[in-house]
């Protein structure tokens, strides 16, 4: 049975901005001043999509080892949709990502159907894509050759 991860981040505030350290890292998350911030990192939600950046890109090239996967290197646009009116307060709409669009550009001699298997196993793997799957956001993906 295989152990299971606990990670922890600890954070200080200053009005919006958020000072989050976790072992030897420190970053940001934040809010431009126009909302209060004082704009030193990205906003919340920023922040989840770049999370899913690296989320993915890990999770590729871990997969990409295990299947003998030529990947050179990834890259990748993600863009989230969300209907600000739920963080507002509008109990019908919810308060976060209703769709996330993943564009990943692939730098590989790999075929075609190779490249869509890396990206269906890193899909059902890795957990930062399941997480929003799960929470019903509409995951919009194409991977595609550099």
């Amino acid at each position: 049975m295989a152990n299971k991860m606990t990670l922890k981040v600890n954070a200080t505030t200053e009005g919006i901005t958020v000072r989050a350290n976790t072992g030897k890292h420190e970053f940001f998350i934040d809010e431009g001043k126009q909302m209060g911030g004082q704009d030193l990192g990205p906003n919340p939600l920023q922040s989840v999509l770049g999370a899913l950046a690296g989320c993915e890109n890990v999770t590729a090239r871990f997969i990409a080892r295990e299947m003998n996967f030529h990947l050179e290197d990834i890259t990748f646009e993600i863009n989230g949709t969300f209907d600000p009116k739920g963080f507002m307060g509008d109990a019908t709409v919810r308060p976060y990502f209703e769709r996330v669009t993943v564009e990943a550009k692939v730098k590989t001699e790999e075929t075609d159907d190779r490249i869509k298997e890396l990206q269906q196993k890193v899909e059902s793997r890795c957990p930062v894509y399941t997480m929003l799957k799960a929470a019903n956001v509409e995951m919009n993906d194409t991977w595609t050759r550099a």
